[in-house]
């Protein structure tokens, strides 16, 4: 059975770690409470999740299954605190956000223990598609209202 790489923590907020191809990864969550403070009550622990990769990779471990598992292995440790939520958005810069989102629906789809949910949304800026993703423990107080706030806002984004 396949292990997770092992992990360079710097906090409990920013990770990284090395694939046996030498390809360096930084896995990193902002705040992100702002963007939802109009929307929900509380906007604490709301945090966007970010991948950084060193050079110019544009492949997210088509195949190498160790990364995904290193990725979830990080997201379990940030959802041990079940207040966390993260707001996921598919990077479109390069036009490649929709194998962004098909590499990261694989993860969640293979890896998930149904401990988290998952919606999805779409915000158009600009007539630009901005696809992204929601994560909430299940067990969040908060989750009707997380969910509810996360889909006005992607609402509100596409009436400008």
């Amino acid at each position: 059975m396949l292990n997770h790489y092992p992990l360079f923590e710097n906090d409990e907020l920013y990770y990284e770690f090395i694939t046996d191809s030498g390809i360096n990864y930084r896995i990193y969550f902002l705040d992100y409470g702002h963007i939802l403070n109009s929307y929900i009550s509380h906007t604490n622990n709301i945090y966007t999740f970010n991948i950084d990769l060193d050079g110019n990779v544009s492949d997210l471990g088509a195949t190498d299954e160790r990364i995904g598992l290193t990725i979830v292995y990080i997201l379990k440790l940030f959802f041990e605190k079940i207040e966390n939520v993260i707001i996921y958005v598919c990077d479109s810069m390069d036009d490649r956000q929709l194998a962004r989102k098909r590499k990261f629906d694989f993860w969640f789809w293979k890896y998930n223990d149904v401990s988290i949910i998952k919606e999805d949304g779409i915000a158009v800026i600009e007539s630009v598609q901005i696809l992204n993703t929601l994560l909430v423990n299940k067990y969040n107080l908060q989750l009707t209202e997380i969910i509810l706030s996360f889909k006005e806002l992607n609402e509100k984004m596409n009436e400008k």
